[in-house]
């Protein structure tokens, strides 16, 4: 558990980028779909029942990314701007779950040119695709990392430890410790 909790900052970017992946597929494919008699096949897709998916997605790929360098207190920030997102990715995603019938026949009126019970007649078949469970899945991930990053942030390492070795005393430069001969990667 030590060596986790030594990795923490690398576990929350993954979960975070995990979450950023999911969500982007959420909002890229089908929700719902539509096969009409004479064969062509309308889709309802994430980004047109929920398209803030997708920017939430984003954010949390770019939390992913700004993590690791944030400073202690920022982490805390971090942490819980991922938590919230995570909480606004499971909200969003299942209203617009509930949209998904609504979409497919606005689609198959648009493309019949009939609406209500006249459209029957004119679809083959229905299906509603699992892939909004991506998006609330996208959603639960952004929150384990959210909370895994308020519980451990304290214990991971100081970056300034590891740049503290290229500054010289005197000057606080590198290019002074090269001009001197020495290597400050040492």
């Amino acid at each position: 558990m030590t060596r986790l909790l030594a990795r923490g900052r690398t576990v929350a970017a993954l979960a975070l980028l995990l979450a950023a992946a999911l969500g982007l597929v959420a909002a890229t494919q089908p929700w719902g779909s539509a096969t009409l008699v004479d064969g062509r096949v309308l889709t309802a897709t994430g980004q047109d029942l929920a398209g803030a998916v997708t920017v939430m997605s984003l954010a949390c790929a770019v939390l992913a990314l700004v993590l690791p360098i944030a400073g202690r207190v920022w982490r805390y920030v971090l942490g819980g701007l991922a938590l919230l997102l995570g909480g606004a990715l499971i909200a969003h995603v299942s209203a617009a779950r509930a949209g998904v019938q609504g979409a497919i026949d606005a689609l198959i009126a648009e493309a019949t040119g009939l609406a209500g019970s006249a459209q029957a007649d004119e679809v083959a078949s229905l299906a509603q695709h699992g892939t909004p469970g991506f998006g609330i899945a996208a959603g639960g991930f952004a929150i384990v990392a959210a909370l895994w990053v308020l519980a451990t942030a304290h214990r991971w390492p100081a970056r300034a430890k590891r740049a503290a070795r290229y500054e010289r005393t005197g000057s606080g430069l590198a290019w002074d410790v090269m001009d001197d001969g020495e290597d400050p990667t040492r």
